[in-house]
């Protein structure tokens, strides 16, 4: 009866609300003094270059998800497709096509595909980008979002191969039938089965050779999105006393990350204190934390849809206790040595091997281990990625580059039950870094967040002052 009546106030609300004649509403593009509209022309033009005349390339926004009802979750707009356009919104695609395709008399290279605007809906959502509007974008054509299919299917005779640049969702799980549906399995027999010599393909790599590479307005805006999460760390090592939720450092956390301009969160939060430090990608963040713990913070704020990537660990007293201090300068160690190996031509693992040969040394002098495969009991996960639009972004995995931003991150991680003396036991411990890559070195952009036992200590002494 409920969901009947709201179904129906939602009803007379639509009604009562209809637009009269003559209202509109002014639509502002979001991101101010972001990537400028020329960048993501040459980013399409590049990734022309690299195709055939006889392939095309369609790049489509991501798909609003449901949370319930008429609730959606937060949209975010598939990173590929914004790297190519620079579009926030969903329902609309863009197509690249390297031969050219003829419409309306002429011949063009790109199409891109919008809805129009809904004055009525605006009421709702706000004002949205319209064909008009996309004009800003310097897509060579805007057509109407509901005439894409037909495009696309009129325009691929004589084409070879069709490039998708990632699905918006590629498969969705149906549990009773103890199976998931392909929705690239969908698009392929859909289409293949008009051209059944076409080839279609779901990955770029070509694509994700561009997006390892970060130009300079890029890194201007992930230097912004590292600054930010800095200061959401400060806070949160500041306030931290015995007793604090985890639940409530993630708030100052992203309090600070609101504050500072960030739009959203670039990953869900690691909050882990005491045990709870040993789950790598822990995000429940509901315990109090006690006096003794550590406290790991793996938290990264999202600017303008780049993400930093930082990690600190944190005594909860504000003091590490002799066996914290052993574990965690094993760890920095290892960090300013991968760190040292992120040079340009060095091979993408470089960091790693180096991270994992100082923690293997150490944690066979400590005793907490007799032979090197044990290590993986302790430090079972790899030390780099690359890092942009997404926090685990796209890349070659090649040699390093002048111009790309990894992260260094490793760690120690000793749950309790470990193989060793029950002293070590609730001690998780990782420290992560943005590095940039240049020709001159290794930049660290998270530098100046204390990284030091001696350095974080007396950050957390400032919390009295």
């Amino acid at each position: 009866m409920k969901n009947v009546l709201l179904i129906l106030l939602c009803t007379c609300l639509t009604t009562a609300l209809a637009q009269p004649p003559g209202i509109t509403y002014t639509y502002e593009y979001p991101y101010k003094n972001g990537i400028p509209f020329h960048r993501y022309k040459e980013r399409r033009t590049a990734l022309k270059q690299t195709h055939s005349p006889k392939s095309i390339i369609l790049s489509l926004s991501a798909d609003i998800r449901n949370r319930q009802n008429d609730v959606d979750h937060p949209y975010r707009q598939h990173s590929n497709f914004l790297y190519l356009t620079g579009m926030p919104y969903a329902k609309s695609a863009l197509i690249i096509a390297p031969g050219g395709i003829e419409h309306e008399g002429a011949i063009s290279h790109e199409f891109f595909f919008v809805q129009n605007r809904n004055t009525e809906k605006e009421a709702w959502e706000g004002a949205l980008m319209g064909i008009d509007e996309a004009a800003m974008l310097e897509i060579e054509r805007v057509l109407p979002y509901a005439d894409l299919r037909s495009f696309i299917m009129k325009n691929l005779k004589g084409i070879d191969t069709l490039f998708i640049t990632g699905l918006p969702t590629a498969s969705i799980p149906i549990p009773l039938a103890e199976k998931a549906m392909s929705i690239e399995k969908i698009i392929k027999d859909d289409i293949q089965s008009a051209y059944p010599e076409l080839y279609v393909k779901t990955t770029l790599p070509s694509l994700n050779a561009l997006r390892e590479i970060k130009d300079g307005d890029e890194l201007r805006l992930m230097k912004k999105a590292i600054e930010i999460s800095m200061e959401g760390h400060t806070l949160a090592m500041k306030e931290c006393y015995p007793g604090i939720t985890e639940y409530e450092l993630e708030a100052l956390m992203e309090f600070a990350f609101k504050k500072g301009g960030a739009e959203d969160i670039g990953y869900s939060s690691i909050m882990g204190s005491g045990y709870n430090a040993c789950i790598l990608h822990y995000t429940s963040n509901r315990k109090a934390t006690l006096h003794g713990d550590l406290v790991l913070a793996d938290c990264g704020a999202e600017y303008q849809n780049y993400t930093a990537d930082i990690t600190r660990t944190f005594p909860v007293s504000g003091t590490f206790t002799a066996d914290q201090k052993t574990l965690y300068n094993f760890v920095l160690e290892a960090a300013d040595s991968a760190i040292s190996e992120a040079k340009v031509g060095n091979p993408f693992r470089a960091p790693h091997n180096a991270a994992r040969k100082v923690l293997l040394k150490r944690m066979m002098e400590l005793g907490l281990i007799e032979k090197e495969e044990q290590l993986k009991w302790y430090f079972m996960h790899g030390t780099s990625h690359y890092l942009g639009l997404d926090v685990h972004d796209p890349g070659t995995m090649g040699t390093l580059k002048h111009g790309s931003i990894i992260t260094v991150e490793p760690g120690i991680y000793i749950p309790p039950g470990s193989p060793c003396d029950k002293r070590w036991w609730n001690i998780g411990i990782r420290i992560e870094d943005d590095i940039l890559i240049t020709q001159d070195g290794p930049v660290n952009l998270s530098a100046t967040l204390p990284r030091s036992t001696s350095a974080i200590e007396a950050l957390m002494k400032e919390k009295n002052k």
